[in-house]
């Protein structure tokens, strides 16, 4: 995967997978899913340590994509940002405005914790049109056998026009735990979020 990047976006299409899908005897409409990664970290986006986490939810999307054919993913945006309230919620502006979005879906990754510094929820319902708190409310009932520590989560999920955006947390393990309860669900919600 391409290094992400420093308070700017690109666009990425090395990350395509195509093919259609068959599931028992009736044909699935294929599902190409444009994904935007929003690391939130002050450090990362320093260049004080690099961004392992929004790689680790590109490379989980992709494996679940080859494994299940569900859909395929294309990386059509990905950026780092400090933890600052504005930053974050200029780029999911942009990534979510118009009639269909630059994205379908957009993942931020870390600043959901109770520190200070912490504001993507914050950030991430100033953009909001409707929230979705059944997915944050399962992955917190799944996730917290294993890790206690995912009650200080305040992550949220919403819709924002056609545009899916769902907050996970900052560590690579922990996106992977939070991304395998939330991949499952992705096709149906996305469909149904683009009016399907």
């Amino acid at each position: 995967a391409p290094e992400f990047t420093k308070h700017h976006h690109q666009h990425a299409d090395a990350h395509t997978q195509d093919g259609a899908t068959k599931r028992g005897s009736g044909s699935i409409p294929d599902l190409t899913i444009a994904l935007g990664v929003l690391t939130v970290s002050d450090r990362a986006s320093s260049g004080v340590y690099k961004d392992e986490s929004g790689p680790a939810i590109l490379a989980e999307m992709q494996a679940h994509s080859a494994r299940t054919g569900e859909w395929a993913v294309v990386l059509a945006r990905q950026q780092v940002v400090p933890d600052d309230r504005e930053e974050i919620r200029s780029s999911l502006d942009e990534w979510s405005s118009g009639d269909a979005g630059v994205c379908q879906l957009i993942l931020t990754t870390g600043g959901t914790g109770l520190a200070p510094r912490d504001v993507t929820p914050e950030a991430t319902r100033d953009v909001l049109d409707k929230l979705w708190p059944g997915i944050t409310e399962a992955i917190l009932f799944k996730t917290m056998d294993a890790e206690p520590m995912a009650m200080l989560s305040r992550a949220v999920a919403g819709i924002r026009g056609k545009t899916l955006i769902v907050n996970l947390p900052g560590r690579p393990k922990a996106v992977r735990e939070n991304l395998a309860v939330l991949m499952p669900l992705l096709r149906h919600a996305i469909l149904q979020v683009q009016g399907n």
